[in-house]
């Protein structure tokens, strides 16, 4: 698997709070990754209360419509690590008319449900099961010179790393970042 380095990436400054389970840094080198793809729809697995939604929707001038998908208060997440996670308030946090919310366990989803996009930020359930799910239907959404990215690559306590593993041996162009959790694919490359 490819390393990038930050300054491969070319991080932008970011604005606004950020994320409690993102370094600012993390933030930033998201932003420049997405921004790289110059997006107009992006989706978001795992959007939690919004605060990444949010710093990207005031960096990334060219999205006209960004899609975050969370689950309910109600729901049960596979790894026991992630059940402090499960959001209080989905999306609560964006106050955008570009952003739409749409609160459904995202392996119950299928291409028919989600529209053509080109950048998918995949930081929803952490389980092998669900990381590849959300990857194979990010992979069908995205259109050719847009990118996957991926949270928590390289951290042990859940199953990211295993399922970008598989996704590599199968022939997925994934690239990490060094000293972060990131992990990237741009499509068509």
């Amino acid at each position: 698997m490819r390393m990038y380095s930050w300054h491969d990436i070319g991080m932008k400054r970011i604005k606004g709070p950020v994320s409690k389970y993102m370094t600012p840094e993390e933030t930033a080198l998201l932003i420049s990754l997405v921004s790289s793809v110059s997006p107009k729809v992006m989706i978001e697995f795992g959007c939690n209360t919004g605060l990444t939604a949010r710093c990207i929707l005031d960096s990334v001038k060219s999205l006209e419509k960004y899609i975050g998908i969370d689950v309910s208060i109600t729901h049960k997440p596979e790894l026991v690590c992630q059940m402090s996670e499960v959001p209080m308030l989905p999306g609560g946090l964006v106050d955008d008319v570009r952003f739409a919310l749409l609160l459904e366990d995202s392996r119950l989803l299928t291409k028919k449900d989600l529209e053509p996009c080109d950048a998918v930020f995949i930081d929803g359930d952490h389980s092998e099961r669900a990381v590849l799910y959300d990857s194979y239907l990010a992979r069908e959404l995205v259109r050719p010179g847009g990118i996957i990215c991926w949270h928590d690559f390289s951290n042990p306590a859940v199953e990211v790393t295993q399922a970008i593993s598989k996704l590599y041996g199968e022939g997925w162009p994934i690239a990490c970042v060094e000293h972060s959790w990131l992990a990237f694919m741009r499509v068509g490359d």
